[in-house]
């Protein structure tokens, strides 16, 4: 298929995504009014044990849609990561879009403390995976269109394409070239623009930045090292439980039924009692950003609940990300650590809008591990490029210093729990295309020395496909084909994909 057909194609599955992923995050915005009311203490008793075993019976229903499907539990994007790879297979993809939809929805809207992002980048990669199939693309063309999809569906849920574009290169694919930028940017751009029509108040323009007068150069430079320390173990925390209550979840051995009911008692009494952190909280962070009423310790308080609370949530392998409470406990341990300066008469409570932002962003690259990302979401969000200079600084202290605490990606870590039960013997194709840089163009196929001592076993020359034999002689744009294991893709795919050089 020419490449203008995959550009269309590729705006297609940004527009499909944004006609999925955008009512999606339209209808959890909303579902604020219905925990409200679920909520409320000052109903009757007997409206209150009516509203636990309605969020107890979603839960259930959840709980089944994660069993039926496994590959749509929790965020999704090592699952999308899995799928680029080819170490996930999604048969039915359409299938995969409503039940990740319908769990997230019922999730979130009840009140777990999970993020929209995640599940929007899966099935953003699944709306590019049904085009792929539709259309009959080749499996290059695939990848690309799953890649648009995933950046589309991020796109879509903070209206934010740039940032969504670099996501997928610098964590989806830890890779960059030319055809994946325009192929990722061209779904972000599509859904993004359709969501800014759609959601036109950007809340965060009402936080203030001002930034800190009459400090020293020495002043600023404690300050700056301090905030990269205090983020660094924020993002360790948030690392550590997320794996820790994941892990834990699976080791206990009841029934399915005890531990649904003991999520919705977790949510029940949260709700009750603290009900802006239930959800993403991007609420709650919204109004701390904008109010100054909390003392610092009752806000240690809210950030260790939410911080238990997301963790906790995600260890039920509900559809869910944790991309936006994350940024939540960022944004409100930046906000503490402004406090602390305040209650000493470093600062005024006017700086502490920026502190929030500096918070988001370091908790994100410290967790993540995607700076580029991080800093490009973060303005994006809040439309003030005067933050770049010191988010650059401050972001990357914190990633540097994280890295000594031992803090790894979070999205690695996620998809080898995703994958390790997986020793598979069977060989799975990884194909490629030879971009102008490649060192494997004008070689024969005999001369090859291939990681492994792989062989290609199929090549594809301008849409037709051409007998293997040894004296083939490689060309560019060539799309070749090497069976790898299964149980060793991801250690193939990056090297060979490095002789590949893709455009």
């Amino acid at each position: 298929m020419g490449i203008f057909k995959i550009y269309i194609l590729a705006i297609l599955t940004g527009f499909m995504t944004g006609v999925i992923t955008i009512p999606y995050r339209w209808i959890i915005g909303k579902s604020i009014y219905l925990r409200e009311i679920m909520f409320d203490i000052n109903n009757s008793k007997y409206y209150l044990i009516l509203a636990f075993i309605g969020i107890y019976l979603i839960g259930l229903v959840i709980n089944k849609i994660a069993e039926d499907m496994p590959v749509i539990r929790g965020s999704g994007i090592p699952q999308v990561k899995g799928q680029i790879y080819g170490r996930v297979s999604i048969p039915n993809s359409l299938k995969g879009i409503i039940l990740k939809f319908l769990g997230g929805v019922m999730g979130i809207s009840v009140g777990y403390s999970l993020g929209r992002e995640g599940p929007s980048v899966q099935m953003g990669a699944l709306i590019g995976e049904q085009i792929s199939k539709v259309f009959k693309v080749n499996r290059v063309e695939r990848k690309y269109l799953i890649m648009s999809g995933a950046s589309a569906g991020l796109s879509s849920a903070f209206t934010a394409p740039l940032a969504s574009a670099i996501f997928v290169a610098e964590e989806l694919q830890k890779y960059f070239n030319s055809r994946l930028i325009v192929f990722s940017f061209l779904g972000a751009i599509t859904s993004g623009y359709m969501s800014s029509k759609i959601f036109l108040k950007n809340d965060y323009l009402d936080i203030k930045i001002i930034y800190p007068e009459g400090l020293n150069y020495l002043e600023y430079i404690y300050i700056t090292i301090a905030f990269a320390i205090f983020m660094s173990l924020v993002g360790k925390a948030f690392s550590n439980m997320l794996l820790f209550f994941q892990k834990k979840n699976s080791e206990i051995r009841i029934s399915k039924y005890i531990k649904v009911f003991l999520y919705t008692a977790m949510i029940f009494i949260i709700g009750i009692f603290y009900i802006d952190l239930t959800a993403g909280g991007e609420s709650f962070l919204i109004k701390e950003a904008t109010e100054n009423s909390t003392s610092i310790l009752i806000l240690i308080f809210f950030i260790v609940l939410k911080l238990l609370f997301t963790t906790i949530s995600y260890s039920t392998g509900f559809p869910g990300g944790i991309f936006l409470p994350l940024l939540v406990i960022g944004g409100l341990s930046g906000k503490l650590f402004g406090l602390i300066l305040v209650y000493f008469n470093i600062l005024t409570v006017e700086n502490l809008g920026i502190f929030i932002f500096l918070g988001m962003a370091s908790a994100f690259v410290v967790v993540v591990r995607s700076p580029a990302t991080g800093i490009i979401l973060i303005l994006e969000m809040t439309s003030d490029f005067t933050l770049l200079p010191s988010m650059v600084i401050i972001v990357g202290l914190a990633y540097t210093i994280s890295s000594f605490f031992k803090v790894y990606p979070v999205y690695d870590l996620l998809y080898e729990v995703l994958v390790k039960n997986d020793k598979s013997q069977e060989k799975v194709e990884l194909v490629y295309e030879l971009g102008r840089e490649s060192q494997l163009i004008g070689k024969e196929i005999a001369d090859l020395s291939l990681p492994g001592k792989l062989q290609i076993t199929s090549l594809e020359r301008q849409g037709s496909v051409v007998e293997v034999t040894g004296q083939t002689k490689l060309q560019l744009n060539d799309i070749i084909g090497v069976l790898v294991p299964r149980k060793n893709i991801e250690g193939f795919y990056d090297s060979l994909r490095s002789l590949a050089k893709e455009d």
